[in-house]
């Protein structure tokens, strides 16, 4: 058995004890167990690669985790998720399991509060890279902060190349949770 095999049998374990805690009324223990199952799917889905040539199972335990993130409560966890695998290309069945998840999470946010999808532009150094989350950091230095921008698998490459370590502008789309899409980017001037 692999490793990624026996970390994805433990989130299912740490999932059916949430699932039996929360029979039994223990949603503190459910909530618990949930979040244990996440960050072992999680991890499990990190662990493989989406440029296999059967890249299937990376798709179903990032949709695994999602799904599990959702159930934790972990809801921008779950969006995150969501907006990586879409951002790599699923099978069609994945990206319709993705879009129930996500109507979950658009229930949830309007229960919650209003819904909010924003657009913003950011200006900012381009500093780091996470391929594995397909995610780009861009440092604003005036207003010393940073942003964490999901940025879809086929652009990473390109991305890297002509703009790592450059000022950049980009116009991001930021989700209910706060989730932000890389929608353009160019140098800035």
């Amino acid at each position: 058995m692999n490793i990624v095999r026996a970390t994805h049998q433990l989130a299912m374990d740490m999932n059916a004890l949430a699932e039996l805690s929360k029979a039994k009324g223990f949603y503190k223990d459910a909530t618990e167990f949930y979040i244990k199952a996440y960050e072992l799917e999680k991890k499990a889905a990190l662990m493989t690669d989406k440029r296999d040539s059967d890249a299937l199972p990376h798709f179903l335990l990032l949709r695994s985790a999602a799904a599990l993130a959702f159930k934790s409560g972990l809801y921008k966890e779950s969006e995150l998720l969501i907006e990586i695998c879409l951002s790599e290309n699923p099978p069609k069945f994945i990206i319709e399991d993705l879009k129930e998840i996500t109507s979950l999470l658009q229930k949830q946010a309007t229960s919650s509060q209003e819904e909010r999808v924003i657009d913003l532009q950011i200006k900012g150094l381009l500093t780091s890279v996470d391929a594995a989350e397909n995610k780009i950091t861009i440092r604003d230095e005036t207003q010393e902060l940073q942003y964490a921008v999901i940025v879809p698998t086929h652009q990473l490459a390109s991305i890297i190349q002509q703009y790592w370590y450059q000022l950049v502008l980009i116009q991001v789309r930021q989700t209910n949770f706060g989730v932000m899409i890389l929608e353009h980017i160019k140098k800035a001037a």
